[in-house]
């Protein structure tokens, strides 16, 4: 009895450091630099010259962001030191090689890919809304929430 309590205690503790360590994060955060790739397989990084950081894990969120991007220069979100991060985890891997990717690579604006959901795992995200963090040498100095292409490019304007 006494030893099937103790590890369940154990059980219980390890499984809530687990859930502590993967807090969301939250405006004050420092974030660590992230490594990933965008729909052209090119490296990218966000690191502290990224000044607004955009995210989302859903299609609505993701139609919005091409409304806002798509006909804009393909230097547009380089040149303000923004970058967009998408989510495809969820999504089956036969359909994100053969038809999401192929579509994504005729967008001119670069998309990175978080493949597994483990780079974007703590960031925050509504649905259909997509995420805009602005960043002051990668502390979270604001968190957004955007459901308009007109807002979500204010936004990316206005961390000039």
């Amino acid at each position: 009895m006494f030893r099937t309590s103790r590890f369940c205690l154990f059980a219980f503790l390890l499984g809530a450091s687990a859930v502590a360590s993967a807090a969301t994060v939250a405006v004050g955060t420092e974030l660590r630099p992230i490594d990933i790739a965008d729909q052209h397989d090119k490296a990218g990084r966000v690191d502290d010259s990224v000044r607004v950081l955009m995210f989302s894990r859903d299609m609505t969120a993701n139609k919005l962001a091409k409304k806002a991007f798509m006909d804009k220069p393909a230097d547009y979100l380089d040149q303000r030191h923004a970058m967009y991060l998408i989510d495809v985890s969820g999504m089956p891997g036969f359909v994100t090689r053969h038809f999401a990717i192929p579509k994504m690579q005729k967008y001119g604006y670069r998309i990175f890919l978080d493949r597994e959901g483990e780079l974007t795992g703590t960031l925050p995200s509504r649905e259909d809304q997509v995420m805009v963090m602005k960043l002051d040498h990668l502390k979270v100095e604001s968190i957004d929430f955007v459901s308009d292409a007109a807002a979500l490019n204010r936004a990316v304007e206005a961390a000039q």
